[in-house]
């Protein structure tokens, strides 16, 4: 395997957490508007902003960590293109 597979690994997975973490604060916002008996499009106008305020918080740990492994991705990307160019002009 070379470094490449190794290091883009994490950031489909801490994708992948945090996008059905905050699928399930949406839907458990909803469901607790529903149980009000909010519906159809009011429901969505006040989950929507509620579950993200709510996600904002609740979620700070996987959000960084999303964050750091974009920037980490995006460290290696530059390395990678800054050692092609010192290849490519002969260094």
């Amino acid at each position: 395997m070379t470094d490449d597979a190794t290091s883009a690994a994490p950031a489909p997975r801490a994708w992948l957490v945090f996008t059905a973490l905050r699928l399930v604060v949406f839907v458990g916002t909803a469901g607790f508007f529903a149980i009000f008996g909010l519906n159809g499009f009011p429901l969505l106008l006040i989950a929507l902003p509620v579950s993200a305020a709510i996600s904002f918080v609740v979620l700070k740990r996987q959000r960084l960590a999303v964050v750091a492994v974009q920037l980490a991705r995006r460290e290696h990307k530059a390395a990678q293109r800054e050692a092609m160019r010192t290849r490519l002009d002969g260094g």
